[in-house]
């Protein structure tokens, strides 16, 4: 019997980089094989946070 499609991809293992094998967060639509520290590329949060440190 085949197992249910929840049960096939929560078996997939986790996806790492091919450099340095950290765990890379999954994204849709993302075929990156290679970390952002590793490839050199900056990310930007997707929200705002207030640096607390500095008076308004």
């Amino acid at each position: 019997m085949l197992p249910s499609v929840n049960q096939f991809f929560d078996s997939l293992p986790k996806k790492q980089c091919a450099k340095c094998g950290t765990v890379m967060e999954e994204q849709s639509e993302c075929y990156m094989h290679v970390c952002t520290e590793c490839s050199g590329e900056k990310t930007y949060p997707l929200s705002f946070q207030p640096d607390s440190k500095k008076a308004i």
